[in-house]
């Protein structure tokens, strides 16, 4: 890239080169950052795009500058998990049983009530909308990849028929933990079909303005969701294992 576009465009992939060695744990908590002469070396880079870097981590909670003791690694629990680029990062250097159960805690506390809220207020045009996605999805048949765009929208349909702004903000956690959910979902073939009669559950009790209705369907696919999660992570622990023992007896 001409440093001149460099100088003018954030490079995003060196914030996400940091993060990735933050999240994962090699820059640990309350460590102190190499300098940024030393970070545009490591990276190959020049420092004003270290210090857009390091303003797009400072934004997202992962590290702090102190005065004349440099930028640290902050605390965990400083860090904005409800931020959508953070969420794939951390997906990426961490996907684990408890990650991702975390995720699906996280849905189950918002949308079943997301759901309920938007049969009580949704107008029909929301929930047409809804619907809209629902009927992409059929049309996706057993094409995961169709499929998986408009499930992101009909669940982010779901939060913006709500009309609560606070609601709608978690579109984007509910999106990465989806995303995660269609990683996983190619080591079960045909989870994402299996999954479009509770969607149809859900849009159905939408459309009859039921909100009990509609949260009981949400917590059903919530249910579903999680037997799809454990079953994958299990079978790729399993692959890895196997991985493992082969490049053993390999060595052997």
């Amino acid at each position: 890239m001409p440093r001149d576009v460099e100088l003018r465009q954030p490079n995003t992939h060196v914030a996400r080169e940091i993060a990735k060695l933050i999240v994962s744990g090699v820059w640990h908590e309350g460590r102190t950052l190499p300098r940024e002469i030393e970070l545009a070396s490591q990276f190959g880079v020049s420092r004003t795009s270290i210090r857009e870097s390091l303003s797009v981590l400072k934004a997202k909670g992962l590290i702090a500058a102190r005065q004349k003791a440099g930028t640290h690694v902050r605390e965990r629990i400083n860090w904005n998990m409800l931020d959508a680029e953070l969420l794939e990062w951390t997906w990426a250097e961490r996907p684990t049983e408890e990650f991702a159960r975390q995720l699906t805690q996280v849905r189950r506390i918002v949308e079943p009530e997301a759901c309920a809220i938007c049969a009580e207020r949704g107008s029909d045009a929301d929930l047409a909308r809804i619907e809209r996605a629902y009927r992409e999805m059929d049309a996706a048949g057993m094409d995961s990849r169709a499929y998986s765009e408009p499930d992101l929208r009909f669940h982010r349909g779901i939060l913006t028929a709500t009309g609560n702004d606070f609601l709608v903000a978690f579109g984007a956690t509910v999106e990465a933990a989806l995303r995660m959910s269609f990683d996983l979902s190619t080591l079960n073939p045909g989870a994402p079909r299996k999954s479009l009669p509770y969607h149809r559950a859900i849009l159905d009790e939408i459309w009859a303005r039921n909100p009990d209705g509609a949260r009981r369907a949400m917590h059903r696919l919530m249910d579903l969701t999680e037997r799809n999660i454990t079953s994958a992570l299990s079978r790729r622990h399993g692959e890895a294992m196997a991985a493992a023992d082969a490049s053993r007896e390999h060595d052997a």
